[in-house]
């Protein structure tokens, strides 16, 4: 058993470092949204993830997980712009370089 739980530990320390991407899927709340200047079909979303709320989950992925601190702490690129502060949304959240955006 313990020689397990090692093999596991070292496994998943080399694929974390293999990681191009971070990923969550999540069910949250809209807190605001911004238009991106230049990009009329884009948008800048703002979460208001709640995980004491009921119907409100975070689930990063098991290998390359997304933090959540950076996502309440940041701004979410999304294709999704007719939303409102309020609304529910669900979906995939992926961190590529520079940007977390919704899938």
């Amino acid at each position: 058993m313990k020689a397990f739980v090692v093999l596991t530990g070292i496994f998943l320390s080399f694929a974390s470092m293999a990681c191009s991407t971070y990923e969550a899927q999540f069910s949250s709340v809209v807190k605001e949204v911004t238009a991106i200047e230049g990009e009329p079909y884009a948008c800048w979303i703002k979460l208001d993830i709640n995980l004491s709320s009921g119907g409100q989950t975070y689930q990063p992925h098991f290998i390359c997980p997304l933090d959540i601190e950076e996502v309440y702490s940041g701004r979410v690129y999304s294709r999704r712009c007719n939303l409102n502060p309020g609304d529910g949304i669900s979906g995939y959240l992926v961190k590529f370089n520079d940007r977390i955006e919704l899938e």
